[in-house]
């Protein structure tokens, strides 16, 4: 009876060494893939992030351009009042008149001149600074839509390793029935049998 009861023992305590070991493998794939998972959290939501500010100065880039375009056509539709202005030359009697007429008008027109050169300039200015912004978007797109990612992808699949299925000992292999509780079952040794009355 005795070697039954130490062969039992002994198969309760390989049971429960099983189990540990098996669940020390599971806590560490659970490790693993958890650790996992908030790589690639990180990575999208910098990925997210990323093409956001990109919407948002491509959008920026398109006001700045429809306000330009609105701009010149405004100047463009302009047409001088003609009539108006051989009213205003017929009404001049004397010399003096034109003369201080012709004076305005060639004050004016150099103001005029002045002030379309200074346009002129801020739109090239403008216009080159929409060509650079848009090269360097067009460069960041190219990044993250093309074969270049990034660094932070290739760095992560090159220094994780994929986790490796679990491997249980070889006396496992057979099917086991194990309790289903999540502490380990508390020893119950059988009934010892009272010893027979000497004679």
């Amino acid at each position: 009876m005795s070697h039954d009861v130490s062969q039992w023992i002994g198969e309760i305590q390989a049971l429960r060494e099983q189990l540990a070991e098996a669940l020390r493998d599971r806590d560490a794939a659970l490790e693993t893939a958890t650790k996992w998972s908030e790589l690639y959290n990180r990575e999208a939501e910098q990925r997210r992030a990323e093409a956001k500010l990109s919407q948002e100065m491509i959008e920026t880039l398109k006001a700045e351009i429809q306000q330009l375009k609105a701009g010149i056509t405004l100047k463009t539709d302009e047409n001088l009042d003609v009539a108006a202005i051989s009213q205003e030359v017929e009404q001049l009697q004397t010399v003096a008149e034109l003369q201080e007429k012709l004076i305005k008008v060639a004050i004016e027109r150099e103001q005029l001149t002045k002030a379309l050169k200074i346009e002129q300039e801020n739109h090239a200015n403008t216009r080159q600074s929409l060509t650079t912004a848009l090269s360097d978007m067009v460069d960041l797109l190219t990044k993250h839509s093309g074969g270049d990612t990034g660094e932070t992808t290739p760095k992560l699949k090159s220094e994780e390793k994929q986790p490796e299925p679990l491997k249980l000992p070889e006396s496992t292999k057979q099917p086991i029935q194990l309790p289903i509780q999540t502490k380990s079952p508390s020893l119950q040794l059988p009934p010892t049998r009272p010893a027979p009355p000497r004679s």
